[in-house]
């Protein structure tokens, strides 16, 4: 499910960011423009700047889950940053992040379910150790793209992807 809100375009390969802001402006730069607006980003950075003070999202094994809800956006917003350096990342493990998939929701009555729900899904797909390594050497943000449809979908070859995501998935 986290994966059908990713775009081709919203995924970006060897990120040079050295810290967690760094690495959140850059996520945040992947976002599609539809979906969240110019004068908006820099709102959308400091909630996530403040989540991160909160309690980090960086979950260990190289990889963070930063997320938030947030009234700007209409549509459920995804991104993916992959750094093969590592970013310093306030992580519980120390670990450097390789793997950053930024979440945002916009406010409904079920975003916060909605949210956990994504997220764990998230999780659990990037705890293969074998599916990190595999997007961390990807070469272009399709090869990535196809790997997420792959291995995280049943109905991978029933999706249609030329069609825009917002019609494909119905968000």
């Amino acid at each position: 499910m986290f994966q059908q809100l990713l775009l081709e375009e919203s995924i970006g390969i060897d990120v040079k960011a050295k810290n967690y802001e760094e690495a959140l402006r850059e996520s945040i730069n992947l976002l599609p423009k539809w979906g969240l607006k110019e004068p908006f980003r820099e709102r959308l950075f400091a909630r996530l700047v403040e989540r991160e003070r909160f309690g980090t999202t960086a979950i260990g094994d190289g990889v963070a889950l930063p997320h938030c809800v947030f009234s700007d956006v209409e549509f459920p917003l995804a991104s993916l940053a992959i750094s093969r350096e590592g970013i310093a990342y306030p992580a519980l493990d120390g670990e450097l992040v390789h793997i950053i998939f930024l979440l945002v929701l916009p406010e409904c009555e079920e975003a916060e379910q909605n949210k956990q729900r994504i997220l764990h899904m998230a999780e659990l797909f990037f705890r293969d150790r074998f599916l990190r390594e595999r997007i961390k050497i990807s070469e272009r943000p399709e090869e990535v793209y196809e790997l997420l449809l792959r291995e995280g979908s049943p109905m991978y070859e029933m999706v249609n992807r030329s069609m825009p995501l917002r019609f494909r998935y119905g968000t």
